[in-house]
């Protein structure tokens, strides 16, 4: 268990709302987070509720709840990312721990590389890349998703971004894990420092040789007459590597775990190329896999609870996805109407890099479907499920039969 110390329960924290509940503990031995989470809503819990866990911190499963703390920038700041408090890295990860209105200003740093037809240009790369991997796993019949898949094609477009080379991929990898799903808060710590020492050499690097590259447009980059420091800097470079390094990753990998538990989904998607845009609105409504935290800046009333200024609020977004108004959310639906999901989050900390996001499922899913349109988990393979700010499966064994067999 990360971080197991239990907290003095506060004396504004109602006894009938406090719970046993580790945020980094989650049971889900089919490897469906989502459902998990709400198994765990729908057994009773509070919809607000206090763990003493993990420095102790109240945790949100209302759908709307969870919608209004992250809308809600001037009460719930993004300060703090993660629980306890001391598990946040110094210097702040920008823009993700900077509130509005300073947040916009670092965010236009970024965003001008996530331009439809930035993203459009990635989208060719990442379906060259995609492309690649398929017709050199398709006749094995077999592959670890996640380690011959999932960690290559969004990390290759990644590091393309950033004019990474590719022989540095398993040390970024490793001080990425070591941040998103440590054990141990040291090593957390050891992770933020290590990437700081990586990117920073880059930053250096690209001031003296700069390219066309994303660390070199912000190594140049500045306000004014001033340009960034380097606190800035490696903030800047820590959302880039933790954000374009795991997310897409995961995302992937849920969403290919029921695709591989479900023939009808895969058939769906062959036989009908009109319900993909649908489709992966709606796997990424059902198969989110973040949990953010915020800090109360203020007292507020949430529910009719009292939150106080320093609190730490945990918002899983899978629980946005999933209202209580009798509907079957649990189900994958391509027909369904739109539903505003929080999978990228909501308000002024919406994800930059959806767009790039939805355009590497689609890619996947496109070519993916093509070249290998039956799979199935191995047989007495084993899914475990990995909780931290960013929820992931470390592995997905798959079989199928090739082409030429």
């Amino acid at each position: 268990m990360l971080y197991p110390s239990r907290s003095e329960l506060p004396d504004h924290v109602p006894s009938g709302r406090v719970l046993d509940y580790d945020s980094f503990q989650v049971d889900a031995p089919d490897g469906d987070f989502a459902a998990a989470m709400v198994r765990l809503r729908d057994s009773g819990v509070p919809d607000l509720f206090w763990t003493q866990r993990n420095g102790g911190h109240w945790v949100a499963t209302d759908a709307a709840f969870i919608r209004q703390i992250l809308e809600d920038a001037e009460t719930f700041s993004s300060k703090a990312m993660r629980v306890p408090k001391e598990a946040n890295p110094t210097p702040p990860i920008i823009p993700l721990m900077i509130d509005p209105p300073d947040h916009a200003v670092y965010r236009r740093l970024i965003s001008t590389s996530m331009t439809p037809s930035e993203v459009k240009k990635l989208a060719l790369r990442a379906r060259e890349i995609c492309v690649g991997v398929i017709d050199q796993l398709e006749p094995r019949g077999e592959c670890e998703f996640v380690a011959d898949f999932a960690q290559k094609m969004p990390i290759a477009v990644f590091m393309g971004m950033l004019d990474l080379p590719d022989e540095d991929k398993p040390v970024i990898m490793a001080f990425v894990d070591r941040i998103v799903r440590p054990d141990a808060p040291e090593t957390r710590m050891q992770g933020f420092a290590d990437m700081g020492a990586y990117t920073m050499a880059k930053v250096r690097e690209r001031k003296a040789r700069p390219g066309s590259d994303l660390i070199s447009k912000l190594a140049r980059s500045g306000f004014g007459d001033r340009p960034l420091r380097d606190d800035e800097l490696q903030g800047l470079m820590s959302v880039l590597m933790l954000a374009g390094l795991d997310t897409v990753a995961s995302m992937l990998t849920f969403i290919t775990r029921f695709l591989a538990t479900s023939p009808h989904h895969r058939v769906q998607l062959r036989e009908r190329p009109d319900l993909l845009t649908n489709a992966i609105e709606e796997f990424l409504r059902r198969m989110a896999m973040v949990n953010l935290t915020r800090e109360l800046v203020r007292d507020t009333q949430l529910g009719g609870v009292l939150l106080k200024a320093g609190d730490l609020i945990v918002a899983p977004t899978a629980l946005a996805n999933f209202p209580q108004d009798g509907s079957n959310w649990l189900e994958v639906d391509f027909e369904r109407p739109r539903h505003l999901h929080a999978t990228f989050g909501a308000g002024a900390h919406y994800c930059m890099g959806s767009s790039l996001a939805r355009a590497e499922i689609r890619v996947f899913l496109e070519e993916w479907l093509k070249r290998i349109p039956d799979f199935a988990i191995a047989e007495g393979a084993v899914l475990e499920v990995k909780a931290g700010a960013a929820v992931m499966m470390p592995r997905l064994p798959l079989v199928w039969k090739p082409r030429n067999s």
